[in-house]
């Protein structure tokens, strides 16, 4: 199921920044802030409105502001840890 959830959320990565890169190409170790990826705050929070509706779940504001999102595999934590707790 991990695998699942770390390919969709490539996917909405590709999907909301325009990516040239297929999902399947992106490494969980690609700096979210860097080349290709070139995160910024906006671009952040529509990202996480989109793994939002792709999940069809809240990602805590909270959860979001402490998560040390620095790469792919953060994002996917972050990602499953808000699918976790949203089963509790």
């Amino acid at each position: 199921m991990t695998e699942h959830i770390s390919t969709r959320v490539k996917q909405v990565l590709v999907d909301i920044l325009d990516i040239d890169m297929d999902a399947a190409e992106i490494d969980d170790g690609i700096p979210l802030y860097s080349t290709p990826i070139s995160l910024d705050s906006l671009t952040l929070l529509r990202l996480i409105a989109a793994l939002e509706k792709a999940f069809d779940c809240e990602i805590d504001d909270e959860a979001v502001m402490t998560a040390d999102l620095v790469d792919v595999a953060s994002l996917v934590e972050l990602v499953l840890g808000q699918l976790s707790a949203s089963l509790t």
